[in-house]
This record gives C-alpha cells, sequence and structure tokens, in this order.
C-alpha cells in the first residue's frame, strides 16, 4: 500500500460474529449471527475510519442512503429483501424520515412539536427524532403523529413505526393508525428543505 495513503473499508452486510456489538441506530445488541449494516466513516478517535453498526432493519430505515446499494448488491440477504430495499427507497425519497427513531405517548404536555411549533398533549402519540451527525445520532426533538406529512412528507409510516418500537400492541397500532388517518394540514414553518431543518437543528431551534 502507497505511504500515506489509507485503505479505504467499503459499507457492507455481515452475521454479526458475536452478540456484543449494540445497533448505532436504536441502541440494542445486535445477536450473534444475525445479519448486520456496517458503515465506515472517519474514526472519531482519531486517524483512520471506523465501523458503525447497525441491524439491517435499522440501517435500511435510518441510514437508507448508504444501506440501499449494499442491500441491492447484496446476495446474502433472502429474509424481508423486498421489505428493507422498499422502506430504503422510501427513506431517499424522504429526506427527512429516516430521522424517525421510535413512537411513543408524551409524558407530559411540555414538549414542543417540531413540525407546528404548537405542544404535544400528555398522552398523545409522538414521533421521536434523531440526526447522524459524524456519524453519532442526535436527538432533535418530537413531532405529533399527526404531522406526519406536514414534516416527513408522507404519512405512511405505520409499518416504520411498528418496526422502530416493537413493543406497540395492537390495540397501540389501531389507536397510531388513526392518528395517522387525521393529518394536520402543513404550516408556513414546516416548509422548505431539509437543509434548512438541518440549519435549524444545528442552532438548537425546534
Amino acid at each position: 500500500m502507497a505511504a500515506g495513503k489509507m485503505r479505504v473499508v467499503p459499507d457492507s452486510i455481515q452475521a454479526a460474529p458475536t452478540g456484543r456489538a449494540k445497533c448505532r441506530g436504536c441502541g440494542s445488541a445486535i445477536a450473534k449471527g444475525e445479519l448486520r449494516f456496517g458503515e465506515t466513516g472517519p474514526s472519531s478517535y482519531g486517524e483512520g475510519e471506523a465501523t458503525s453498526w447497525f441491524h439491517l432493519p435499522c440501517g435500511a430505515l435510518m441510514r437508507p442512503e448508504k444501506c440501499l446499494p449494499v442491500l441491492q448488491a447484496s446476495t446474502d440477504v433472502s429474509a424481508e429483501r423486498d421489505w428493507l430495499l422498499q422502506a430504503a427507497r422510501q427513506g431517499v425519497e424522504h429526506e427527512r424520515l429516516p430521522r424517525l427513531t421510535r413512537v411513543e405517548r408524551a409524558s407530559s404536555g411540555r414538549a414542543t412539536c417540531r413540525s407546528c411549533r404548537e405542544l404535544i398533549a400528555k398522552g398523545e402519540w409522538r414521533f421521536v427524532l434523531q440526526m447522524f451527525e459524524e456519524g453519532r445520532p442526535n436527538p432533535i426533538g418530537t413531532i405529533h403523529a399527526s404531522c406526519a406529512q406536514a414534516y416527513f412528507g408522507t404519512s405512511d409510516v405505520l409499518e416504520r413505526a411498528r418496526r422502530l418500537t416493537p413493543d406497540l400492541g395492537e390495540d397501540d397500532l389501531a389507536d397510531l393508525q388513526k392518528a395517522l388517518a387525521q393529518q394536520r394540514p402543513g404550516l408556513a414553518k414546516t416548509e422548505g428543505s431539509a437543509a434548512d431543518d438541518d440549519s435549524k437543528a444545528h442552532s438548537g431551534a425546534g
């Protein structure tokens, strides 16, 4: 290898050799033998590169622009391949959608919706958001479930929410579906590009 040149490690899909690594997206352990997505990037500890590991569904949902080409080229993925490809393509098409981390009921009435800027009432369904900066996930707030269309550009997120929040029961899913069916109209505060919204996140707005 020529002096001064680093070996570029490609993104990959491979079986986890142990059960010790945690998913960079959801924070849960990746079981031994489970297929996982590896995203490479500059190491935060100095020179060279490091790999961030994701459950394969988390990679498709949260890092679609990196995961999609690896999925398309992989011959190792058979289980749920069509769904994984569809989820990744949807995330590429709607560039704010990969920010969705999980769904939950608001524990208080103090949080402000990142989309409409109104308070989210206690007990109301909300989507928890995060953005990746230098390979690390950073929380950026929450939105009403009823603001999904305005913020993400689509309200077709029920299956995505179910995958990201596996402890949801059937009653929860039915109630969430009702909330998604009652979308708030888009407001001027939600218009503009995701890049505009990114600048607000970095400045602490929302």
